[in-house]
């Protein structure tokens, strides 16, 4: 069973004041959500604009890499990689809306003769760097649409929250409130009528 408020004027007043803000605090909600959906909305083109130049960039690095093969030998460019760093140092940023990774020398390239190597092995380099910068951003953006995503999730959870349970139980109070102020209004007129005739 329901808490009921004691039947008052002012408990009257201090409900409809309250199912007012309750009333302004879902339609700020509504807007953060649409905003929200909107800014996902953007995100999506963005990342599938990102994930087509990544695809489109790993294609050419795979093709200069056969041409450096085939030129060099395998075994040439096996040695070569060898001498190449291993790792890179890499560090989480905070962002403000999601986490973001910062990642540092990662251009050190193996020392070679570019006289004596293929040209497009450095080709190949120099686009995988610039592959690797775009592969962060778009883990970056992709962590961010699901921070979003989640987003939504907790708003549309509040506003389901408003709708379904706090607005009926306000709006319930309200009616039982009304209904029993109507009732001792009447029983106060017919009190007065009975007394009048007296």
């Amino acid at each position: 069973m329901s808490f009921r408020s004691p039947p008052s004027r002012l408990e009257l007043i201090r409900l409809r004041r309250q199912l007012a803000l309750f009333r302004r605090i879902r339609k700020t909600l509504e807007d953060a959500r649409n905003s929200t959906i909107q800014r996902i909305r953007a995100l999506i083109a963005d990342l599938e604009k990102l994930r087509r130049e990544i695809a489109d960039g790993f294609t050419e690095v795979a093709d200069n890499y056969k041409i450096a093969v085939a030129k060099s030998g395998i075994d040439r460019i096996n040695a070569l990689a060898e001498l190449a760093p291993k790792t890179v140092e890499a560090k989480l940023v905070d962002r403000g809306t999601h986490i973001g990774l910062e990642i540092k020398n990662f251009v050190n390239y193996p020392v070679y003769s570019v006289i004596s190597e293929a040209a497009e092995l450095d080709v190949a380099l120099s686009k995988m760097k610039q592959l690797l910068q775009r592969l962060v951003e778009f883990a970056e953006k992709e962590t961010l649409f699901y921070t979003l995503l989640n987003r939504v999730k907790e708003i549309q959870r509040m506003i389901n929250a408003i709708d379904y349970v706090i607005i009926p139980r306000i709006e319930e109070n309200i009616r039982f409130i009304r209904l029993t102020l109507d009732e001792r209004e009447r029983e106060e007129l017919i009190r007065r009528k009975i007394t009048a005739q007296i």
